[in-house]
């Protein structure tokens, strides 16, 4: 999902190794369904998201500095995201037609995210792994004539007995981030894995021909960060952070030698 994203990451506590981020992000990806019994359903390119997020990182410890180089926090995010789905059309020609719809959802992915810090604490590489919780707000739907290109497009009628506005899942995403004085440049490649379907099975509503149909989304992110700590001053910049780091180094050796 072509992207652009813009955090705003706060972060860091002499005292309690607290830090937090505070962002806007948006992406560019696919979306798919995956059918039981099985329909062949090829990616449908083009779906955008954004939204807003926030990370938190907190330690224990009074010396447990954040700048850590392996940390770990969580991740809460408010997202738009755009599902989707196209397969061989079941009610029209199924060489000739396909059909498909687009699907605007409100989204709330609940993740962990360790990371660990590389190259003088200027590189940032991280791990998101949680749950998500949706809401599908409205679709359309569109036929695709593959002989002639032409495409009729339709705004699709939400059915109670049919459709599934609430769906919840899975998703996981690796990502990286540079850091310039107070700034950090960000990316992030994610993958949504669906559990809920967004029709309802066949065993429910006969109009139906699948028993699963639950929605994936993969997407590419980008972004920029700013840092605040918890006193309200603006974030360690790398002079601190070394500084900070030499501090316990030097506290750590003097324990060792006790």
């Amino acid at each position: 999902m072509a992207t652009v994203c813009v955090v705003l990451c706060g972060v860091c506590h002499k005292a309690d190794a607290q830090r937090q981020y505070v962002g806007i992000k948006g992406g560019y990806g696919t979306a798919d369904v995956r059918l039981y019994p099985h329909w062949t359903s090829p990616p449908l390119w083009g779906a955008l998201n954004g939204g807003l997020f926030w990370v938190y990182y907190g330690g224990d410890k009074p010396n447990s500095y954040l700048y850590d180089n392996v940390a770990g926090g969580i991740s809460v995010e408010l997202e738009f995201l755009q599902r989707g789905f196209q397969y061989a059309a079941l009610d029209r020609n199924t060489k000739r037609y396909t059909y498909g719809r687009r699907i605007n959802s409100i989204m709330v992915p609940l993740m962990w995210q360790p990371h660990v810090l590389l190259a003088q604490d200027r590189l940032r590489l991280y791990l998101n792994a949680g749950i998500t919780g949706s809401f599908n707000l409205n679709s359309t739907e569109f036929y695709i004539d593959k002989e002639t290109g032409e495409i009729e497009e339709y705004d699709y009628e939400w059915m109670t007995v049919r459709d599934n506005r609430f769906a919840y899942g899975l998703v996981v995403g690796l990502g990286g981030g540079f850091s310039f004085g107070k700034w950090e440049l960000m990316t992030e490649f994610r993958y949504y894995f669906g559990y809920s379907d967004i029709v309802k099975r066949k065993t429910i509503y006969s109009g139906t021909q699948f028993l699963r149909s639950p929605l994936d989304n993969l997407n590419l992110s980008f972004g920029v960060a700013y840092h605040w700590d918890h006193s309200g001053s603006w974030a360690w910049s790398p002079t601190q952070r070394a500084a900070a780091r030499k501090a316990r180094e030097e506290a750590e050796e003097l324990r060792i030698e006790n």
